[in-house]
């Protein structure tokens, strides 16, 4: 299926248009596989992934979860390498697809892609810096409430504790305690496998808004 949308040109240049593809992907697919070569460039159109990455004693670790507008695919280009993390829907997403096989030669000569590419890279880097400096500087309560505010739908969400633990940086109990301790205050009611925000007030007053 031929995808055209014009918010797409802020990285591909209107002569690509042609060649994008849209795809569906289930929650819990693999968009691509750390490890293997890119083939093509994926920019997630709807729905949330994670990025994770295998180190050598087997264990994965959580890099980052994205939300759209995200490319994937341009260090890979870029540097000639393999994938250097896997990317997993979290959600069912949507993705517009570039196959690179005839196009590579073009996108690295043109200057256009080139200076779209390099703004994503200088985007990205800049989030990261924010993240570290959050994950530093902020206890995991404000972080945690923070997340919870931007994933919740009608005031409800249900927390996957292992991926939060990874994002985070800290451990599963660590988690699971301070979800106790937002329950205990009132902020937050349990029901079975999902949380419900019942002091949204309070809620916001940890959220991180630097």
């Amino acid at each position: 299926m031929t995808y055209h949308n014009p918010e797409l040109e802020t990285i591909f240049p209107k002569k690509y248009q042609n060649h994008l593809r849209l795809q569906k992907v289930a929650a819990g697919e693999v968009i691509c596989h750390q490890g293997d070569t890119l083939k093509t460039l994926s920019y997630i159109l709807e729905g949330q992934i994670k990025i994770v990455r295998r180190v050598y004693n087997g264990r994965e670790h959580i890099l980052d979860t994205k939300s759209p507008p995200t490319l994937i695919g341009e260090i890979e280009l870029l540097t000639q390498k393999k994938c250097v993390s896997s990317v997993i829907a979290l959600t069912p997403v949507t993705v517009a697809k570039l196959p690179l096989e005839h196009l590579k030669a073009d996108l690295l000569n043109d200057a256009s892609f080139l200076l779209n590419l390099s703004k994503e890279l200088a985007q990205t880097l800049y989030q990261q810096n924010i993240l570290s400096t959050t994950n530093i500087t902020y206890t995991l309560k404000e972080r945690l409430a923070t997340h919870i505010l931007k994933v919740a739908t009608n005031d409800c969400f249900r927390p996957e504790r292992t991926r939060l633990a990874e994002s985070f940086g800290v451990s599963y109990r660590h988690v699971s305690r301070v979800l106790y301790q937002l329950t205990k205050s009132g902020i937050l009611e349990k029901d079975k496998l999902y949380y419900h925000i019942k002091d949204k007030k309070a809620l916001k007053k940890l959220q991180i808004t630097d």
